[in-house]
């Protein structure tokens, strides 16, 4: 009864109401195909969004939207049957990189990584994507003991149980919601919210460090 009184109901409802949302989108990938790059636009960094491990580009949509409705519209997705060879991925991820900053003639991109596809962005940020991603949004990311590059706002759910916070790491780039699992990230208004906030700030900032990043340094 004890573990039962302890469990975060309003967490599970979020998950569930998550895994229902996920599945029932599916059908609607005719709405996440990339956006024509408009120049115009208040924030002309494109974004790619990269789903996570039996994910889909549809994952996005409530991001996408919250983005598009505060000026950030020009998306475009890396999309990957399931697999678990991050550094494999890393390098197809950086191809479309490429393949998108030669098309809209950007020089760098925004990415936007969930769970493995989170792990798979901040590889190929760490490795080999440093000229080519501006900022990066870590999802319920796997970490290891490399660290957060310095581009990363990463986020977790606190009961998340697939990939548990840190419990150390730069405390200015990480954020851990309290009522949230694994794939409700993707649809916790807390989340969009930072998301938006993190990928809208202005040209050249990227986050404060802490007094213990800099003592680090």
């Amino acid at each position: 009864m004890l573990g039962i009184a302890n469990i975060n109901w309003q967490a599970v409802g979020r998950e569930l109401a998550a895994v229902g949302t996920a599945a029932l989108s599916v059908p609607l990938r005719w709405l996440v195909v990339d956006s024509e790059f408009d120049a115009t636009a208040w924030h002309r960094t494109p974004v790619v969004f990269v789903h996570g491990f039996l994910g889909d580009p549809t994952n996005f949509l409530a991001v996408r939207s919250h983005l598009a409705a505060r000026g950030v519209r020009n998306f475009a997705s890396f999309a990957y049957r399931p697999r678990l060879d991050y550094q494999r991925l890393a390098d197809e991820l950086g191809c479309t990189i490429e393949g998108v900053c030669r098309a809209t003639g950007s020089r760098h991109v925004d990415l936007v990584g969930h769970s493995l596809g989170g792990l798979v962005a901040r590889y190929l940020t760490e490795s080999r994507g440093r000229p080519f991603v501006r900022r990066l949004v870590t999802l319920a990311a796997p970490y290891y003991a490399t660290g957060f590059p310095e581009q990363e706002l990463a986020i977790f759910g606190a009961h998340d149980p697939l990939v548990v916070p840190p419990l150390d790491g730069p405390r200015s780039r990480i954020r851990v919601v309290p009522d949230a699992g694994h794939l409700g990230l993707l649809y916790h208004p807390a989340v969009l919210h930072e998301v938006a906030r993190y990928l809208s700030r202005p040209r050249g900032f990227v986050s404060p460090r802490s007094a213990e990043e800099r003592e680090a340094a």
